[in-house]
């Protein structure tokens, strides 16, 4: 390598769907097989969480989540020395489901969950869907008390898309932002990453007050995150093998530059093994 080449990056992901949840494709040994192709080091697979009874579509049924488990344990020992593989999950914080998440590590032996709060508790205190607010921005202030609830309880290595309010047809106001600042006040508080989602830039842009822009990340939110003493993460949340690391992942981290945020490559810090 010539002294004005850049020396690489550590290419890692932790944010890695699989064909159990029913909307994305791949199986894992295919992630694994696209994570050696493109240099990947580190590999987590954090497909949305199943749930006990199986209260929420769009996820891997709970009657998979051993398989899954077992899939990646069996996995972590063929591509040993190859790519380091970790077991994780994405799901909601739903102050119910407590008992459940902190089983996930002593049952059944997770190495991480991210919070992607699609769900959280409005302001009535039912469980409301961040995809159908209608009413007003007021109920952003809900979902990042259900986010900084969350990552109060230390359960959780990162928030995915923390900014995933902003893809409801609203302009930023400062409802918007005061749920920026709790969320950011309390990843500070908690030392918990807060992950800038790539996906949001695969899905096509759509016009919203302020112009023409994909759902999410949201700018407004990100430039607040610049100012704040907060770990950034870029998560791919790839629902296809060929997502693992493209376009969207590449710009992401030019965005975070020119923000001036450096994000952290790791998740696990030392002491952790696989």
């Amino acid at each position: 390598m010539s002294k004005l080449e850049k020396t690489p990056k550590i290419r890692n992901n932790f944010h890695t769907h699989v064909q159990r949840c029913r909307h994305a494709q791949g199986s894992e040994e295919d992630y694994i097989e696209e994570a050696l192709l493109k240099g990947l080091s580190q590999l987590g697979f954090s497909d949305h969480g199943p749930y006990p009874g199986d209260p929420f579509g769009r996820r891997m049924p709970y009657g998979e989540l051993g398989d899954y488990l077992e899939t990646l344990d069996r996995l972590k020992e063929k591509y040993r020395g190859r790519l380091t593989i970790w077991k994780g999950l994405e799901v909601e914080y739903l102050p119910q489901y407590r008992d459940y998440y902190e089983e996930l590590f002593t049952k059944w032996k997770l190495d991480y969950l991210l919070l992607g709060a699609h769900f959280y508790v409005d302001s009535e205190g039912n469980t409301a869907n961040i995809y159908e607010v209608s009413t007003s921005t007021q109920e952003y202030l809900a979902y990042a008390k259900t986010l900084a609830e969350g990552m109060r309880t230390g359960l959780f290595r990162a928030v995915a898309h923390p900014d995933l309010y902003m893809l409801n047809h609203f302009a930023w106001d400062e409802n918007c932002k005061r749920a920026a600042d709790l969320i950011l006040d309390t990843a500070v508080a908690t030392d918990t990453i807060l992950e800038y989602n790539a996906n949001g830039f695969r899905w096509e842009k759509q016009s919203y007050p302020e112009g023409i822009r994909h759902p999410y990340p949201y700018d407004g939110f990100w430039k607040m995150a610049a100012g704040a003493p907060v770990r950034v993460m870029v998560g791919s949340d790839c629902h296809g093998p060929g997502f693992l690391w493209d376009e969207a992942v590449e710009r992401s981290y030019r965005n975070l530059e020119s923000l001036g945020i450096e994000p952290v490559r790791e998740l696990f810090t030392e002491g952790k093994t696989q």
